[in-house]
C-alpha cells in the first residue's frame, strides 16, 4: 500500500564485534547487548538446506503470486480465501501449530503459533499477502504468472509482500528441519488487507487479546534493505487516512443546452473545492492544518540535511519528467514526505468520459488520501478536511463523506531492546550497521498492533526501492530472497534468552 519513499534519515556509524565459540555470540559492547548466534556447523547446515530446496521455495512463491489477491476489489474475496488457505497449509506442513484463517469484515488474517519453550521469549512476525491492482497491458509478462529474468522474479506481490513471507516461512522450515525445533517461540500474523489499510485488523486484535498477551517482541517483514551490502531499519513512518467526497447538485444529469448557464455543475463545484484546499506552492491552505504535527528540533533537522543525497531531488525530477517539486517551502525535499503531513487527490469521477455528451453532471466524486506525520491525529485531519469541503462548497450543493483511518504515524525508540537486536543482526550479517531512516509510507499494523495490545514491531526485510512495488513490472531479486532467508534464521537465534523485562 502505502509505503516507502526512499530517502535517508540518518546513518548510525557504530561498529560492532563478534566471535564464534561452540555457542556463538554477538555483542554490542557499547550497550551490553549479548546475542546468541548459530554455530558455524548450524549455519552450514541451514545453507545446505536452502540450496537444496531453493527451487521448491521459489515455486511456492510462484504459486502464491498466481493468486490475484487484490483486497480492494470485493470480487476477489474467493482469491483472498484461496491464498489464505494456501498459506495455512504451508505453515501446517512445515510444523507450525494452531494454523487458522479468520475473516473479519470479509478480509482474512492467517495465524500460526510455535510455543514450546517455557523459558524463551515469543516473537510475533507480521507480513501481508494482498497486493496492489495491475494494468496488465503495461507489464512485460503476466503479473500473476511469475517469470524469472536476469535473476529477478517478476510478478505482482513478488517483493511486496509475498516474497518476504515465503522467505520467512522457508527460514522457519529450515530451522525445524535442521535442529528439530525453533530456538524461541513465534507467532505469525499474515494480513490479507494491508493494501487497503487493514481496516479489519484492529477489530480482530480487539477480539483476540489472549493471542497477543504472551508476545514479547515483534518483527515486520514488509520491510527493506538499502543495497546488496547494507540493511535498513525504519525510524518512523507516516500514518494515513482516506476520505471519499460525493457532491450532488440535482437529482439527475441535465441537458446542457437547456440548462447550461443556470444549473450548478457538480464537476465544477468539486473542482472549486479541490482547488481551494491547496496554496499556490502546493501546501495545505487550511488555517491551522499543520498545528498538530510534532516539531523537530534544529539539531534533528540538521542531522537529516547532513546525510541525505543532495542530488536525489534533481535526479527524480528528471526520472519522472516533473518540472518542479511542491509543498511547504520551509521544509526540505526530504522532510516533507517523512515528517510532515500531505494530502493528495487519488481519484476523481464526474460526467461522461467515454465520448461526447451534452450534459451537466449532477454528481462528482473524489478521494483524498492524507499521509499524516508524527503526532498528527488522522481523525483530526479528516475533520479539518471535511469542514473545509463543507465551508467551500458553492451554490448550496449537498455533500456526503465516507472515511477511514489506516493508522497513526509510529516513531520507534532506537534504545528499545527489539530494535537493538534487529540492528545488531543486520550489522553482523552485512558487516556494517544498517541505515536507519524515516519513510513516507504507511504500514497500518505498525500502529494498530501496539495500539491493540501487542508489541512494537521492528522492520527487518529485503525489499529494494527500485523493485516497482505498487507499479508495473514489480520484481524481487533472487539474491535478496536468499539473504532474507539467512537473516531471518539469524534473527530467530538472536532472540534466544532475550526476555524483555
Amino acid at each position: 500500500m502505502m509505503k516507502k519513499n526512499l530517502i535517508y534519515y540518518f546513518t548510525l556509524l557504530v561498529f560492532f564485534s563478534y566471535n564464534y565459540d561452540s555457542i556463538a555470540q554477538s555483542q554490542d559492547r557499547n550497550n551490553s547487548l549479548v546475542l546468541n548466534k548459530a554455530t558455524q556447523k548450524q549455519l552450514k547446515e541451514y545453507d545446505s538446506f536452502f540450496v537444496e530446496n531453493h527451487k521448491r521455495h521459489i515455486n511456492e512463491l510462484v504459486e502464491l503470486i498466481a493468486i490475484p489477491t487484490m483486497s480492494m476489489q470485493p470480487e476477489n474475496k474467493p482469491e483472498l480465501k484461496k491464498a489464505a488457505d494456501l498459506l495455512k497449509d504451508m505453515l501446517h506442513t512445515i510444523g507450525m501449530e494452531n494454523t487458522e484463517v479468520y475473516f473479519t469484515n470479509e478480509l482474512p488474517v492467517v495465524t500460526a503459533t510455535y510455543t514450546r519453550h517455557k523459558r524463551q521469549p515469543t516473537i510475533l512476525f507480521y507480513g501481508h499477502f494482498d497486493v496492489q491492482p495491475v494494468n496488465k497491458e503495461r507489464w512485460k509478462s503476466d503479473p500473476f504468472s511469475a517469470e524469472i529474468r536476469d535473476e529477478r522474479l517478476y510478478g505482482r506481490g513478488a517483493t511486496d509482500d509475498k516474497g518476504p513471507i515465503i522467505a520467512l516461512i522457508s527460514a522457519i522450515e529450515g530451522l525445524i528441519k535442521v535442529d528439530g525445533n525453533l530456538p524461541v517461540n513465534i507467532k505469525l500474523l499474515l494480513d490479507g488487507g494491508e493494501e487497503m489499510g487493514s481496516p479489519h485488523l484492529p477489530i480482530w486484535l480487539a477480539s483476540n487479546q489472549d493471542w497477543l498477551s504472551d508476545i514479547d517482541f515483534g518483527v515486520n517483514v514488509d520491510a527493506m534493505m538499502n543495497n546488496d551490502n547494507q540493511g535498513m531499519m525504519w525510524k518512523g513512518l507516516r500514518g494515513a487516512a482516506d476520505l471519499e467526497v460525493t457532491i450532488t447538485s440535482a437529482n439527475t444529469d441535465l441537458h446542457s443546452g437547456i440548462y447550461g448557464g443556470v444549473a450548478p455543475n457538480a464537476a465544477l463545484a468539486a473542482s472549486k473545492v479541490i482547488a481551494s484546499l491547496w496554496n499556490k506552492d502546493g501546501s495545505i491552505a487550511i488555517k491551522g492544518f499543520y498545528d498538530g504535527l510534532r516539531q523537530y528540533s534544529e539539531k534533528e533537522r540538521k542531522e537529516i540535511a547532513a546525510v541525505v543525497d543532495q542530488d536525489q531531488q534533481a535526479k527524480d525530477l528528471k526520472k519522472f519528467g516533473i518540472d518542479q517539486w511542491i509543498g511547504e517551502r520551509e521544509y526540505s525535499f526530504y522532510e516533507r514526505p517523512w515528517i510532515r503531513t500531505s494530502v493528495d487527490i487519488t481519484g476523481f469521477k464526474a460526467g461522461y468520459t467515454q465520448g461526447k455528451a451534452s450534459i451537466i453532471p449532477h454528481t462528482a466524486w473524489f478521494r483524498m488520501l492524507a499521509r499524516t506525520g508524527p503526532d498528527h491525529d488522522p481523525k483530526e485531519v479528516l475533520e479539518m478536511l471535511k469542514k473545509h469541503v463543507k465551508d467551500s462548497l458553492p451554490w448550496g450543493l449537498k455533500v456526503d463523506f465516507k472515511e477511514s483511518v489506516m493508522g497513526t504515524a509510529p516513531v520507534f525508540d532506537e534504545s528499545d531492546l527489539g530494535f537493538r537486536i534487529g540492528k545488531q543482526v543486520l550489522t553482523d550479517f552485512f558487516g556494517t550497521p544498517p541505515i536507519i531512516l524515516y519513510i513516507g509510507g504507511t504500514v497500518p499494523a505498525l500502529s494498530s498492533i501496539p495500539d491493540g495490545g501487542g508489541p512494537n514491531l521492528v522492520s527487518v526485510g529485503f525489499q529494494r526501492g527500485d523493485e516497482n512495488f505498487h507499479a508495473d513490472n514489480e520484481y524481487m531479486r533472487i539474491e535478496s530472497f536468499k539473504k532474507g532467508q539467512r537473516i531471518y534464521v539469524n534473527l530467530l537465534h538472536a532472540f534466544v534468552n532475550q526476555l524483555n523485562e
